[in-house]
């Protein structure tokens, strides 16, 4: 069985023609998720003034991601600038280096993290 990828070893970055923007889409080159089925990728925005957590969603590390979403404190606010975070991450299973599929206790691995900006 192939090993997985230990925490801290993959690379994420924004594709270039990334929208850093409220309700831009972003999308993000990865690596280092060879043998992999299912790497995931996490984007957070946080309000520049208070700190506060405004959207939140996660999806295939292949996906496109629309800041904001559909619903969200930073929707409900109708926009504005905000500091934000996108984490390449699997889970496996707890305490064996298999990766999760539905069963067993998940054990979060991050691989990457990029911060960026987006403007209201």
């Amino acid at each position: 069985m192939a090993s997985l990828p230990p925490a801290n070893s993959g690379r994420i970055t924004l594709k270039d023609g990334s929208e850093l923007s409220y309700q831009g889409k972003v999308n993000f080159n990865t690596s280092g998720t060879d043998g992999l089925k299912n790497p995931r990728v996490v984007v957070d925005a946080y309000d520049v003034n208070s700190g506060e957590l405004i959207y939140g969603e996660a999806g295939g590390a292949s996906e496109t991601f629309t800041l904001g979403g559909g619903m969200s404190k930073w929707v409900e606010r109708g926009g504005g600038p905000a500091h934000c975070a996108a984490t390449l991450f699997y889970f496996k299973v707890e305490g064996t280096n298999r990766e999760w599929h539905g069963r067993g206790q998940q054990e979060y691995v991050k691989l990457d993290t990029v911060e960026f900006d987006a403007t209201g």
